[in-house]
């Protein structure tokens, strides 16, 4: 049992957390065994995204005053909140991606840049690029034009050095 200032304490850690992430997703993990849950874990923590196992109480208690409030009516049963701090596609991939493997973790929604999102929107955002693939792919574009202008110009010139040199042929004839 916790003391009431734990319990604040607690209360005061995730409703700062809950305002400086403008990502929080939320699971329901009944059921599953202690190292699946760790294996998440791991999982989010390679996306820079924290699980955290909280009283709902607590939850809702430290949502009041953020956007969180939003998600009051997802806090209930085995809830764990996840905060993502860089990518929050790249955490909804592993959530579905764990969904998919351990059949007892279920996603209940979550929060998108202060917008409440449902399991279904989750589901398609980790269907998106990463961040990274995203910028590899936008310095593609970028790159495209300038390698399209540099085979043209090498092109052109490599024409002129055939004209040339059927223009010497025919000279020579």
């Amino acid at each position: 049992m916790l003391s009431k200032e734990t319990k604040q304490e607690v209360i005061n850690q995730i409703s700062e957390r809950l305002k400086t992430n403008p990502s929080v997703f939320v699971v329901e993990y009944k059921g599953l065994t202690v190292k699946e849950l760790e294996n998440v874990r791991k999982e989010l923590k390679q996306t820079n995204s924290e699980l955290k196992i909280v009283k709902n109480t607590l939850l809702k208690k430290a949502a009041e005053d953020t956007d969180a409030a939003l998600l009051n009516d997802l806090f209930v049963g085995s809830t764990a909140v996840a905060f993502c701090d860089d990518d929050s596609a790249a955490a909804a991939k592993v959530f579905v991606k764990s969904a998919k493997e351990y059949e007892l973790l279920s996603i209940k929604g979550g929060l998108l840049e202060g917008k409440f999102v449902g399991a279904d929107e989750i589901e398609t955002i980790s269907k998106l690029p990463s961040r990274v693939e995203l910028i590899a792919q936008f310095m593609g574009l970028l790159n495209a034009p300038m390698t399209n202008v540099l085979y043209s110009l090498t092109n052109m010139q490599t024409k002129f050095l055939y004209a040339l040199e059927a223009l010497k042929e025919k000279k020579e004839k």
